[in-house]
């Protein structure tokens, strides 16, 4: 797996949070600018606690662009300043 890319399939609800703050510490001490976090589409409820936490830690993130220039809502790009 891609050292830039946190894959939330099969996470429940609950490790969400720590998942990704781990996640966004590590790829933050590796000096990236950018890392992507895959929610995946399904009923929605692992997304919503991924950008929550996003917005209340203060990350700029955006949804991965596919070729096609359509937004991939299953994957999100942060932005690391």
């Amino acid at each position: 797996m891609a050292k830039d890319l946190l894959d939330l399939h099969g996470f429940k609800i609950d490790e969400v949070e720590d998942a990704i703050d781990k996640f966004l510490m590590r790829v933050s001490n590796s000096n990236l600018k950018r890392a992507r976090i895959m929610t995946g589409k399904g009923t929605g409820a692992v997304k919503a606690v991924a950008l929550k936490y996003l917005k209340l830690a203060g990350y700029h993130w955006a949804y991965e662009k596919l070729s096609n220039g359509k937004n991939n809502e299953g994957c999100l790009v942060i932005f690391l300043d």
